[in-house]
């Protein structure tokens, strides 16, 4: 079994479009540190994994699959260039109370699919979200929680400012661990 972070995608890679989905590529902005936490994830072993909630694509918000696979795809090659690699992204296109839904944050969908695609154990793998919905995603999974940010409600097993210390403080309590086994 591998370990995994998951990561949200907008507010917690890129700069977060407040009442609003990113649209276009060009609105799309990487976050200071996200690429260096990305590296820094994938050099001490991690697979590193989007999941974030679209629900622009089904609510007729302006926004295509299309219009997300080529965002996704902009981020990967921004992370890629400072070094960071991304190992798989799960979109859930469904916008909240959408009855069949079994994907959208705070539900376990996204994170059950790469569980299953890359052998992921939970108990040694976490989730970074900027909202009470990646915590809570987290939590309903059975992942450590990392929240970032002013807008997280929900407890979470540690809260920091951004994405690389979030990074730098799993990294640190998981070398703790190591030590003393």
């Amino acid at each position: 079994m591998r370990k995994a972070i998951f990561f949200d995608r907008d507010g917690t890679l890129n700069e977060f479009k407040l009442g609003d989905y990113i649209t276009q590529v060009e609105e799309l902005v990487l976050l200071n540190g996200a690429a260096r936490a990305v590296k820094k994830a994938n050099a001490a072993g991690y697979l590193c994994i989007i999941v974030t909630n679209q629900g622009g694509v089904i609510h007729n918000r302006g926004l295509a699959y299309s219009d997300v696979e080529r965002i996704n795809e902009r981020l990967v090659q921004l992370l890629n260039e400072e070094g960071g690699k991304i190992d798989g992204i799960y979109v859930c296109p469904h916008y909240p109370g959408y009855e069949s839904c079994t994907c959208r944050k705070p539900k376990t969908g996204l994170i059950n699919m790469a569980v299953s695609d890359f052998s992921i154990s939970l108990n040694n793998s976490y989730i970074i979200g900027d909202s009470d919905s990646d915590v809570l995603a987290g939590k309903n999974a059975g992942l450590k929680t990392v929240g970032i940010g002013e807008r997280i409600k929900t407890e979470a097993d540690f809260c920091t400012y951004n994405v690389e210390e979030a990074v730098n403080y799993i990294l640190k309590r998981e070398s703790k661990c190591q030590k003393s086994v």
